[in-house]
């Protein structure tokens, strides 16, 4: 936890401009070699970056959260201590869940206003299938990926992945990054990449490029 900022931030403040809200993930692996997600939404000029951690790769959900959160923020309707199923991180992907429809799980995430405002709102958020593959524009990872790559270096990266090679992506937009990593991981679907897994590289882990 007491990296999070590192990875919330990961790159030079001064040097890098950032004129447009940004979305994007990292992950954490425990000990276990299970992954944690981070989904983060930056804000213009680094006044802050909300995250939520989660052990479920649900990147549409997050994404419409946090800026379900920010727009009630920018309003000034509700305050940051008063996001009570963001408080405990362990309970939060039940804590949000109620009821199954069909294949698909709904949640049901409400905010509870401040007393000068005198109500509580209510969003719903479908949660994706993971037995299908991910398609488009229902993919935000995979749609930004299929415009942002061209075919022959998707198809080169396909291989690459499929070799296991040392794979390091780069990008001038944070957001773009991450879905490019992540959407490169999916199409291994069945198969997953068992290998070191860093969406985004801070500058006190570069050494994992060599």
């Amino acid at each position: 936890i007491q990296m999070l900022p590192k990875f919330c931030f990961p790159f030079d403040m001064e040097r890098y401009e950032n004129l447009t809200v940004q979305h994007f993930t990292f992950a954490l692996t425990d000990m276990e070699g299970k992954q944690r997600f981070g989904f983060c939404r930056l804000a213009i000029g680094f006044h802050s970056c909300l995250c939520i951690l989660s052990y479920l790769p649900w990147f549409e959900i997050f994404y419409k959260i946090l800026n379900y959160i920010a727009d009630n923020l920018a309003k000034k309707q509700v305050r940051m201590e008063m996001l009570g199923p963001f408080q405990s991180l362990r309970s939060f992907p039940s804590a949000l869940i109620h009821f199954r429809q069909g294949n698909e799980f709904i949640i049901h995430f409400c905010l509870h206003f401040l007393p000068t405002v005198h109500r509580t709102r209510s969003a719903y958020f479908i949660v994706p299938s993971h037995g299908k593959l991910p398609t488009i524009p229902e993919s935000r990872n995979l749609t930004e990926f299929v415009v942002a790559v061209d075919v022959n270096n998707m198809l080169h990266l396909y291989a690459s992945l499929l070799r296991e090679r040392r794979i390091l992506l780069s990008s001038s937009k944070l957001s773009t990054l991450t879905a490019c990593v992540q959407a490169a991981s999916s199409m291994l679907y069945p198969m997953h990449w068992q290998h070191i897994f860093i969406p985004v590289l801070p500058p006190h882990l570069l050494d994992y490029c060599w």
